[in-house]
């Protein structure tokens, strides 16, 4: 086999590893709106397409040919959705936010949280003064919680003013 054979296959085979590539991307665009397990089986459905695309396309059929490519885009495949789905589960753990809602009337029930105690929850303390959500790391999230279900409700007194909180994850 000479070289210009060689820089030939590897070509074909970086066009596979591609081919492997574009198929988690071009799944994620097609199936928007399907629902597991539909969308699995259609991604494999788009990845057979390509990949037999891709073989009558390099003209290659030996049958080590078709296995490494095979192996090629199937890993470049796996590796891209793992990586993708480590990476969502990542973020959802680290997705957390804390609301509160000024409310325009007096609730029958309520607890008195303090300007004091506010300082130990800054998350809080924060959504509070801007009256909007506020990321908050999943220790101060859970912190929170468990302060206002201690306290006993998650509808809470600041000087004159009640909130309702709430908490959020991705």
């Amino acid at each position: 086999m000479d070289i210009h054979n060689l820089t030939t296959i590897q070509k074909k085979y970086i066009i596979f590893f591609c081919i492997g590539i574009f198929t988690f991307f071009l799944g994620g665009y097609v199936l928007r709106g399907f629902h597991p397990p539909q969308n699995i089986y259609m991604m494999f459905l788009i990845y057979w397409i390509l990949f037999g695309t891709g073989i009558l396309v390099s003209r290659e059929r030996s049958r080590v040919f078709v296995v490494n490519a095979f192996v090629i885009s199937f890993v470049a495949l796996l590796l891209i959705s793992a990586g993708f789905f480590a990476w969502s589960a990542y973020s959802h753990m680290y997705s957390k936010s804390i609301d509160a809602d000024l409310l325009d009337y007096t609730p029958e029930e309520f607890v008195v949280v303090t300007e004091e105690e506010l300082n130990d929850y800054p998350a809080l303390k924060e959504a509070i003064e801007t009256q909007s959500y506020v990321k908050a790391s999943p220790g101060e999230w859970r912190r929170t919680i468990e302060f206002l279900e201690e306290k006993g409700s998650y509808v809470i007194k600041v000087e004159d003013a009640y909130y309702g909180i709430s908490f959020a994850t991705a």
